[in-house]
């Protein structure tokens, strides 16, 4: 069966917003030191302490199973990310925007994707993009009326919450809010069963994960060493040091001869050589007091408030983040990633260390990123602004489930892990993308209510939404 006249002009969308990416990049993938550990974590399908290991079972699927025995690549799995943000952004549009956006759809895909750092996160071995994924695979799996989308939209849920560890707090808090206000968002005709399986599937997935650990570790965490991580974010929001200052007396430990020289950050608590985690037990020995410290600060009144102030004023300055880049590095010789592509994936080494503008640091990150940022909150205000206008209910309740996501992704990431641009990213850009439908779809109703005056309907032009 020959190709339609759709897949054409699919194909051409992709390829317009993906060669100015692969042209600046000199490649098809990018690296983060992390990307090492994916990659290790595939060839020996071991527990890891600090994350999940299901990432790496997806790249072991695709890498081995198939028999690319003769040249394994990493591009496959690049193109399975790119294939799958690409499909579930449309089948979104195509779904809640169907009729209207059969001529906008293009548009909006061409802006959104050129505009918005989607594609570079879509280009890393690493597991952000699946956030996006998730996000709008749950919201088709909430519109979906019959078996055959529910099973397909909730096992694409399903699988990304096990890619990546905070995609399942992020997760529970997200479907467990959309569950409890299920009653407020009647004009998207949502099906009112999916809402409590959406939090099911979300119960199932960290519940999956917790049997790993208690298989590999004998544990029931998320991850052997995630209170190692909790009590970096402890140090970087000055949490410990309240705690220090107020019980060293009462309860010395190890960590009281580094009170009054923390480090700043929460990854320099984790990885100095000889600073406060290493003589404090390290990886191996110091769960037991850190658990002990972690159980003191959430039960202590004062140093709950400390808890509470902090992860509040982290949600603020994480949300604001917008960019890509993060983590793209030139990558050391001697570097976890470097061998794992040296062994196991030659030609993906030789593009990146010959061609690939990674390893020159030629990709102009700063640049691009006073664009995204720019640009995707100038189209959210003027998305915020249209609704203020028009009171559309329908595009409102998008508005705010995007909004609202975005929001438990910040608090999940810059609360319990880190303030990072590229943890905000991959919450925001749901909401990039429905502030960009919103726009496209309200001056669209503007000029065409200008035009004619009403719409084909005969309906104002503005405040109905047919088209949704």
């Amino acid at each position: 069966m020959k190709p339609n006249k759709q897949f054409y002009q699919h194909f051409l969308i992709l390829l317009a917003i993906l060669l100015p990416i692969f042209l600046l990049a000199k490649s098809y993938i990018l690296y983060t030191t992390d990307s090492g550990a994916y990659l290790l974590n595939s060839r020996e399908l071991k527990v890891p302490g600090d994350r999940s290991i299901f990432y790496s079972v997806l790249i072991f699927l695709l890498n081995v199973i198939p028999g690319f025995f003769n040249n394994p690549s990493l591009i496959w799995f690049v193109f399975l990310q790119i294939f799958l943000t690409y499909w579930i952004v449309y089948q979104f549009v195509k779904i809640y925007f169907d009729g209207f956006f059969q001529k906008r759809f293009k548009l909006f895909l061409l802006l959104f994707f050129l505009f918005s750092p989607t594609l570079w996160l879509a280009i890393q071995i690493m597991p952000d993009i699946f956030t996006v994924i998730l996000f709008f695979a749950a919201m088709l799996f909430l519109k979906s009326t019959n078996h055959r989308g529910a099973w397909l939209f909730g096992v694409l849920v399903y699988v990304s919450l096990l890619v990546h560890n905070s995609n399942v707090l992020l997760f529970l808090f997200f479907s467990g809010g959309m569950f409890l206000l299920r009653a407020k968002l009647v004009a998207l005709n949502l099906f009112k069963p999916r809402f409590l399986q959406l939090f099911l599937v979300s119960i199932f997935a960290i519940s999956t994960i917790f049997s790993t650990n208690i298989y590999a570790n004998g544990e029931v965490s998320l991850g052997v060493s995630s209170e190692a991580f909790f009590m970096g974010k402890l140090c970087e929001n000055g949490i410990l040091k309240k705690y220090l200052d107020k019980y060293c007396d009462k309860e010395p430990n190890a960590l009281c001869a580094y009170k009054d020289k923390l480090p700043e950050h929460s990854w320099d608590f984790i990885w100095e050589e000889n600073g406060a985690f290493a003589n404090s037990g390290g990886w191996h020995n110091s769960d037991s007091l850190y658990k002990h410290i972690i159980r003191k600060t959430l039960t202590d009144p004062e140093l709950f408030v400390a808890h509470i102030k902090a992860a509040t004023v982290a949600t603020i300055k994480q949300i604001g983040l917008i960019g890509a880049g993060d983590g793209i590095v030139k990558l050391n010789e001697q570097s976890t990633i470097v061998n794992e592509l040296k062994t196991g994936f030659p030609y993906d080494f030789k593009l990146l260390n010959h061609y690939g503008a990674q390893q020159k640091e030629s990709i102009p990150f700063s640049d691009l990123n006073k664009v995204y940022l720019w640009v995707s909150w100038l189209v959210i205000c003027l998305a915020g602004f249209l609704l203020f206008k028009t009171k559309n209910i329908k595009l409102l309740s998008l508005f705010f489930i995007g909004f609202y996501f975005t929001l438990c992704n910040a608090f999940v990431t810059g609360a319990m892990a880190n303030v990072l641009m590229r943890l905000n990213t991959k919450g925001i850009i749901v909401l990039i993308a429905i502030s960009w439908l919103i726009l496209i779809y309200g001056m669209q109703e503007i000029y065409e209510k200008k035009r004619t005056g009403v719409l084909k309907d005969g309906s104002s032009a503005i405040k109905n939404a047919n088209g949704i």
